[in-house]
């Protein structure tokens, strides 16, 4: 038995060398740096030099999601003396490998332990090892190795582990916890998993032994977990990370429990829709952008299926069950809840799909053999096993191929040479708007207004406040910059024309695109994506936030007048937008609006225009006003129209009135006329 438990040691650490060798080959081929790392790693930075774990020094917002992911880029940025990101984020990698390692290591254990055998041990650890995203993810900042391993040492505590069970599984949910807050996924899917499908024989416990068990580890957990959950109420004044917060306001869809349980019914038929994330855990990042073969995708979708559906086999390997219910409450969730299914969410998924596979490799294997069909079925089993990990591991290749095409004409050449300009162009206290703030963010220091608001509560509430259009985030943020992709600017465009023509100018333009299509690699699509940003400066007066309680903002007022039925009105030219302070205590609001004779008497005339009006109260917009005007067209239309409206009680001084000028079928003469707002008691 010595003997025995030597070699097996041996072996394991034989496999840990060979999967950190292969993430660090990976990252000395690549050097990938994945665009959240530098979101963190700012406030790690900042932590590092004693300026607080913050984004924006003195701003006390959780721009950030794992504690472990935060604290070791701080604790490798101070072995470096604070003075080379380039060291930091190897020293981080080393112990990321260490981690990947570690888990693949004790997955092998895991498989001898439950008497796989030696083909179904290895070729479990041959396909969590060989997973790209995994891979990618464990070196290029992500906090993913320490996830895979935390589950790794959870699957063990569960499945394997016979003395102090309770302490070693609350050890581990406690590790998933600081590692990812969302991990009360895995803890309740696996927990769940392991009562429902209990096998005595295997565990060792009884159902109701389990619930003391899952109650002792579950203090456990709250008891190390709970510091820092209390630490960052305290520091940030929420526990909830603002990166969540922001995710959340893009979400227009109530979800409900029956809208998950009809997502996990639908599985059979919207995977080969594409509308699910099953498929995606076997295949590149991103690969819905395209470049990679549909045979490729195809299969993955079925072998997505298979995995999701083998828990309600019955008869089948309790281990095998627990993954694959694992497996697929996770991909309920993942095609439900978020927006988009983001690539560093899947690594978790792919390892319960290894023990899963591996498990019915196992129990093929040992059904299988002797001689006539079972001696076929067997080696049928190997056959199979090793043209799935041929596939894997040439999608492995390719896509270390891609990242290190993308590290090097769209990370290194685009996003950060656009931060870096930057930092070099723009002045003390300017802000700047785009999406991927990781790479832009950090290299430029700025104040930033990213899309959809992690690093930012401005555009959190902007988005509360007029909503997802990016013209208008713009218009209402007024940023000093803006960093956009073509398509971007397209779309910005058609919303408000003048954006482009009179508020923001060309100031840089960084483009690989030529050298990135001259690449021979699988999906250059999404590398693609990111080769190409304009960077705007605003040309125009920051003209949207009026407060009008202040006379001299009032007689600076930079938008165009014009005397409408005897009075002084404000033109805002379809589309466009402004908000007005509402002074505290107001009760009562009168505010006019119309559109001029200019605009339809003589050639060529309006069509008609929009008049909105809403009142924003920090968390909610309320519509007070929606209406079309067609002066041309309908007599009644024309003139001075007036709004006067009460306004709710408590009203506080982050209220305010936004009024929004819409176009017809052109914005040809829409001159929208408006007032300042009148407030009273």
């Amino acid at each position: 038995m010595d003997r025995i438990l030597h070699s097996e040691s041996r072996q394991r650490w034989a496999i840990f060398g060979l999967v950190f060798s292969l993430a660090l080959a990976w990252a000395l081929a690549t050097n990938h740096v994945w665009e959240d790392y530098y979101i963190t790693y700012r406030s790690s930075q900042h932590l590092a030099t004693g300026q607080g774990l913050v984004f924006n020094v003195g701003d006390r917002l959780h721009t950030f999601t794992s504690p472990l992911g935060v604290l070791l880029p701080a604790a490798a940025c101070r072995l470096t003396g604070t003075t080379s990101d380039a060291a930091a984020i190897w020293i981080f990698r080393l112990w990321s490998a260490a981690a990947l390692a570690g888990a693949i290591a004790l997955i092998f254990t895991l498989a001898r332990r439950l008497a796989y055998g030696w083909f179904a041990a290895l070729a479990v650890v041959s396909w969590a090892a060989l997973d790209a995203k995994s891979i990618d993810f464990t070196i290029n900042g992500m906090e993913t190795g320490f996830l895979l391993l935390f589950i790794a040492y959870t699957l063990w505590a569960l499945l394997v582990c016979r003395s102090r069970r309770w302490v070693h599984l609350g050890l581990a949910w406690a590790a998933l916890m600081w590692t990812r807050p969302d991990s009360f996924l895995y803890i309740g899917l696996l927990a769940a998993g392991v009562w429902l499908f209990n096998d005595p024989a295997v565990t060792g416990l009884q159902r109701r032994e389990w619930l003391k068990v899952f109650l002792l580890a579950g203090l456990t957990c709250t008891a190390l977990y709970l510091p820092w959950f209390i630490w960052a109420w305290w520091y940030y004044g929420t526990p909830v990370p603002h990166t969540i917060t922001a995710k959340g306001g893009v979400m227009t869809e109530v979800k409900t429990l029956a809208g998950l349980l009809g997502t996990l019914v639908r599985f059979p038929v919207s995977v080969w829709r594409g509308e699910t994330s099953l498929e995606a855990t076997f295949l590149a990042s991103y690969f819905q952008i395209g470049g990679w073969p549909v045979w490729l995708v195809t299969a993955a979708r079925g072998l997505g299926l298979l995995v999701a559906a083998v828990w309600l086999v019955p008869g089948t390997r309790m281990e095998t069950r627990v993954a694959s219910f694992a497996f697929c409450g996770l991909h309920g969730y993942l095609s439900y809840f978020p927006f988009f299914p983001f690539p560093w969410y899947l690594p978790g998924p792919a390892l319960l799909a290894a023990v899963a596979l591996g498990g019915l490799v196992a129990q093929a294997r040992a059904g299988a053999g002797g001689t006539g069909w079972r001696l076929g079925a067997a080696r049928g089993v190997v056959a199979l096993v090793f043209v799935g990990l041929a596939v894997e591991g040439w999608q492995t290749w390719q896509m270390m191929r891609q990242m290190a095409v993308e590290q090097e004409l769209s990370a290194g050449a685009v996003r950060k040479q656009t931060g870096l300009w930057l930092k070099e162009h723009a002045q003390p206290g300017d802000t700047v708007f785009m999406e991927p703030l990781g790479h832009i963010g950090y290299f430029s220091g700025m104040k930033t207004y990213d899309f959809p608001g992690l690093s930012s509560r401005e555009t959190v509430r902007a988005i509360r406040a007029v909503g997802v259009n990016w013209a208008h985030l713009a218009e209402y943020l007024s940023p000093d910059w803006l960093v956009l992709r073509p398509w971007e600017i397209i779309r910005m465009r058609e919303a408000i024309p003048r954006l482009f023509d009179e508020t923001y100018a060309v100031a840089a333009e960084f483009n690989t695109l030529a050298a990135v299509r001259q690449r021979s690699v699988y999906g250059r699509n999404y590398i693609e994506h990111d080769a190409h940003w304009t960077v705007f400066h605003r040309q125009l007066p920051k003209r949207f936030h009026v407060d009008v309680t202040d006379p001299a903002v009032r007689a600076h007022y930079p938008l165009p007048g014009e005397a409408f039925d005897g009075l002084l009105q404000r033109k805002l030219h379809a589309n466009g937008l402004m908000s007005f302070k509402v002074p505290a205590g107001a009760r009562h609001l009168r505010l006019a609006y119309g559109l001029p004779p200019g605009t339809y008497q003589g050639t060529p005339v309006t069509d008609g225009a929009g008049f909105e009006v809403r009142l924003f109260d920090g968390r909610v917009s309320r519509t007070l006003l929606n209406r079309y005007l067609n002066p041309a067209a309908v007599p009644e239309d024309r003139g001075l129209k007036v709004l006067e409206i009460g306004l709710p009680e408590a009203g506080a001084a982050e209220w305010e009135i936004i009024v929004t000028s819409h176009s017809g079928q052109t914005d040809v003469m829409d001159w929208c006329c408006w007032s300042v707002p009148e407030f009273s008691r």
